[in-house]
């Protein structure tokens, strides 16, 4: 399992006002078995979210955001972590094989 830092969406919503709700984003910790990765791909609207100052303010401007979709079996979940899609893709690669120059 491999440890990534996560943008949780806190989304608050108010039953009186139907449409109405607003998000609340902290950072966390989740762990994610590679076994059950589906796919990855940059999440490319919190890139605005942390332009526009929605984001906390543990992150900097040049953070780049990554959906990770697992699979295990039952149901599927996603997961926005900190990080470009290729270095979370290589954090996550199985493959330890190495080619040697001969």
């Amino acid at each position: 399992m491999i440890r990534f830092i996560e943008v949780v969406n806190h989304r608050n919503s108010n039953p009186q006002v139907e449409g109405n709700s607003a998000s609340r984003f902290t950072l966390g910790e989740v762990w994610i078995n590679e076994d059950y990765v589906v796919s990855i791909r940059e999440a490319l609207g919190y890139r605005s979210l942390l332009e526009e100052g929605l984001l906390p303010p543990d992150l900097e401007n040049h953070h780049v955001f990554t959906t990770v979709v697992i699979n295990n079996g039952r149901r599927t979940e996603s997961y926005v972590v900190v990080g470009n899609p290729v270095t979370v893709a290589g954090r996550l690669s199985k493959d330890t094989q190495t080619l040697l120059k001969g």
